[in-house]
């Protein structure tokens, strides 16, 4: 920046943003002021094999994963965003940050907005993840993070900071509360997950995660409404501001020879937090969900920094000053530098605290992961900052909503997520994981459309996975080892069978008389079931029920009581033995369940089929000796697995709505059939909406 252009607040405001940059910015390893982030590891964070890195997002991830152990080496996510400066692309595809100037490599943007930045370095140290048991896992998390925002910044005060603009000299500008806040801070984490409960449709887990904070370095500037005017000269005519300066003590000797590294060394605060998760999976299939819902609540705490002697509130009194002398000099620590300001008369001091209490970034996500066909699956995300930009002391996330399309297979993941955030950025990114190594970007696609770019990200991980054993391969090589040794077992028989029939001698009723398996090796010459030396009617087919002779007919109505369903009272033949029932009562109920249709996938009774379920209902109180059967159906969408719950839930939903119209539940059978029994075609969307049906038949006897 040019010193000449910065007006006496502005260079004020510039002194203490450049004090903010060498303690926090530095220690995050973002030297870009003018970059800044949303969130971590964009687009990676929710696949079923991030792992480690899901923790971070939601605990509740942690129970029922893919893995029985899955270690992270070392992952990073960096993230910048800003509203004021415009990089040029090649800068950053190429990597050439250094020897860059304003209008040579980057620009100030055009809009007329109050200027934003956010920063955030996320790095996910040595961490792990175990599953105990089918229902309990833990995770052991390192990660040290740096934040960093910039609000309220107005755009004629940014006018003159760096290549000035000479319009806005010689006039007052009022700014109102800016805000600049960086935080940096290592953090040891334990999780616990659990699934609380599951059956074959549903899986409901729950996660916590409790952390250690230690605090590494902390910086803040706020300001009440700030009036400047600044002449061509430098020459302070106004200023008038209260400035509420924060750091924390282990950055004072900063600027004197002392390095980051020194810093580094002395830790300056502590504290605790937490972070909350639950998960829903919804599984028509009992090996993987079709819908996966999350809600989560992370960075619950705060962090106690050791205030700097020169963390006050001051007043500036630069009136008639030069706005040279409010820039930190060569060789002069932070410590010196505040020293200096008060002793000039530059500042006037009003007091200060003793600690700073910086909460977390608290942030609530909602997550939503559906499951499209086999290995396709797209992610919605909504990440809400809960933390106030107004906030002098925290700085926070950018409330941004993301959708991800993504493949993913065991070994191997592309995803492409596009995030939209409350300032209004749109970005398209692509990541990738390849066995232990993932690498993506949120960005990298929307920008190579762009000459100019706003905001960047980018992360990487190395991880060693170990997998959770699959149990539909395991189940198939039980299968087909059952059937290898019952093929084994037959081989191994046949060689003890005298009559050659099948069934081993030690099992062969009639071992010297080739016979039947399901008669256990006997003969039965006249085929009706009984074996000659049980049929007491041996040249006569009869009935298994009657010894092997013909079944009788008790009540003379021409139907045998082997087939009879009502052997005792005289029916008629199309109504299996059992009296008929009336045409009209048939025709009622085959009307009613011509009118009872379900949309795609559901199983709830509209409100305009109840009145014909009503009639059906009244025809069955009206004769108790009637019985309903219920049979449900489904289109040809979907798997097996899936039309046949849905089939169920289609039939159960009729017969519960009989029981509540009074219909003892014994008087009510279900069945279902899936997609087995279509009436019409399933190429088109009206067969397909017939065939989305429940079949209804009256019958005045049971099944035996």
């Amino acid at each position: 920046m040019k010193n000449q252009a910065l007006p006496s607040a502005v260079e004020k405001s510039y002194v203490l943003v450049r004090q903010w940059r060498i303690t926090a910015l530095l220690l995050m390893g973002l030297i870009l002021g003018q970059m800044a982030g949303a969130q971590s590891f964009i687009g990676y964070g929710y696949d079923n094999y991030s792992g480690v890195n899901s923790i971070i997002l939601n605990p509740g991830m942690l129970a029922g994963s893919k893995y029985k152990v899955n270690v992270n080496i070392v992952s990073v996510s960096a993230f910048a965003g800003n509203n004021a400066y415009e990089l040029d692309r090649k800068n950053l595809f190429k990597l050439k940050f250094s020897h860059l100037s304003e209008g040579d490599g980057y620009y100030k943007a055009t809009n007329k907005e109050y200027k934003y930045v956010y920063l955030n370095t996320d790095i996910l140290g040595p961490s792990a993840m175990f599953t105990i048991d089918k229902k309990d896992a833990i995770g052991i998390i390192t990660r040290v993070r740096s934040i960093g925002n910039i609000f309220n910044l107005s755009d004629p005060l940014f006018r003159l900071m760096g290549t000035a603009d000479p319009a806005y000299f010689n006039s007052d500008i009022i700014n109102r509360s800016l805000q600049v806040k960086s935080m940096s801070f290592a953090e040891v984490g334990l999780s616990f997950g659990r699934i609380l409960k599951q059956n074959s449709h549903m899986v409901l887990k729950a996660g916590i995660t409790g952390k250690y904070i230690s605090g590494i370095a902390y910086g803040s500037l706020s300001t009440g409404q700030m009036t400047v005017n600044l002449d061509p000269s430098n020459t302070i005519f106004k200023m008038q501001a209260d400035v509420n300066a924060r750091y924390s003590s282990n950055m004072d000797d900063l600027g004197g020879g002392a390095s980051i590294k020194d810093a580094l060394t002395k830790h300056n605060g502590k504290g605790w937090g937490a972070d909350l998760g639950l998960v829903y999976e919804w599984r028509p299939d009992p090996f993987s969900y079709k819908l996966r819902l999350g809600l989560s609540l992370t960075d619950l705490g705060a962090v106690n920094f050791t205030n700097s002697p020169n963390g006050k509130v001051y007043t500036m009194t630069a009136d008639g000053h030069n706005a040279k002398e409010l820039q930190v000099k060569d060789g002069e620590t932070f410590n010196q530098y505040f020293t200096r300001l008060q002793d000039s008369g530059l500042v006037t001091s009003k007091g200060g605290v003793e600690k700073i209490n910086a909460k977390l970034p608290t942030a609530l996500h909602l997550n939503a992961d559906y499951n499209i066909y086999k290995r396709l699956y797209i992610n919605a995300d909504i990440l809400f900052n809960t933390v106030a930009n107004t906030n002098q002391v925290t700085p926070n996330y950018i409330t941004t909503f993301t959708i991800t399309p993504r493949l993913e297979k065991k070994w191997f993941s592309i995803y492409s997520p596009v995030s939209y955030n409350v300032q209004k950025q749109l970005a398209w990114g692509a990541g990738a994981r390849i066995g232990p190594l993932f690498v993506g970007s949120g960005s990298v696609l929307s920008s190579l459309f762009k000459n100019r770019i706003q905001h960047a990200d980018v992360h990487i991980g190395l991880t060693i996975p170990i997998f959770q054993q699959n149990k539909k391969k395991d189940e198939e090589k039980k299968n087909k080892k059952d059937n290898k040794a019952d093929t084994l077992y037959k081989k191994i028989i046949i060689t003890h069978d005298r009559d050659s029939d099948g069934v081993v001698d030690e099992k062969d009723a009639c071992p010297d008389s080739a016979g039947p398996i399901q008669l256990l090796g006997c003969p039965d010459d006249d085929g009706d079931g009984v074996p000659n030396n049980k049929d007491k009617c041996p040249g006569v087919k009869g009935s298994p029920n009657f010894e092997g002779c013909p079944a009788p007919d008790s009540d003379g109505d021409g139907v045998n009581d082997d087939e009879d369903k009502c052997p005792d009272v005289k029916g008629s033949k199309a109504n299996h033995g059992c009296p008929a029932i009336k045409a009209d009562l048939i025709m009622k109920v085959n009307r009613a369940a011509d009118r009872i249709f379900f949309k795609r996938a559901k199983s709830n009774i509209e409100k305009i089929c109840l009145p014909e379920l009503d009639r059906v209902a009244a025809i069955l109180k009206a004769d108790t000796s009637l019985r309903l059967v219920i049979q449900g159906h489904t289109d040809s969408e979907g798997t097996e697995q899936r039309n046949a719950a849905l089939s169920v839930r289609r039939a159960k939903a009729v017969k519960e709505y009989m029981m509540s119209q009074g219909v003892a539940e014994n008087r009510l059978e279900t069945h279902a059939y899936g997609a087995n029994r279509p009436i019409a075609s399933n190429e088109t969307a009206e067969g397909m909406a017939q065939n989305r049906r429940v079949d209804m038949e009256l019958r005045n006897w049971q099944k035996k």
